[in-house]
């Protein structure tokens, strides 16, 4: 991996270099697991996101392997402003996710209520032992 052809074979050589390793760069970027084992071109939404996540990483060297690997102090000073603009995107985008999800665990509640009571299941632990003593025991002849 000394000179990497492809983008994915830098980005490797990055994450190497960082001490960064393959799970965290997925879980960091929002990638799919094996997304740097896959054979073909990245979009450039994905180096987009890589960058974003990676400031320190030159765009130019991730995409045509000139240059130098990592910026300089000079050349970062742009993208961290991006990178509070992509980070409040991002807790835009997942406030209103997280309002959807209530709303939608809210719903479910209801429906898991509504079918208990149709179907007579105890909802919680008194309700199961009062429901179970006030069943007649069968009797032993």
């Amino acid at each position: 991996m000394s000179n990497p052809t492809s983008i994915r074979e830098r980005i490797a050589k990055y994450l190497v270099i960082k001490g960064i390793s393959r799970y965290r760069f997925y879980k960091e970027t929002g990638l799919s697991n094996g997304f740097l084992d896959k054979p073909g071109s990245i979009n450039s939404d994905n180096c987009e996101k890589i960058c974003y996540c990676y400031p320190d990483i030159n765009p130019e060297w991730l995409l045509t392997g000139k240059g130098e690997m990592l910026k300089n102090n000079e050349q970062m000073e742009v993208p961290k402003n991006m990178s509070v603009e992509v980070l409040l995107q991002k807790i835009l985008e997942l406030s209103a996710e997280n309002t959807l999800l209530k709303k939608e665990n809210e719903t479910l509640r209801s429906i898991t209520g509504t079918v208990n009571k149709v179907i007579h299941i105890p909802i919680d632990e008194d309700d199961a032992v009062d429901s179970m003593a006030a069943e007649p025991s069968p009797s032993k002849e």
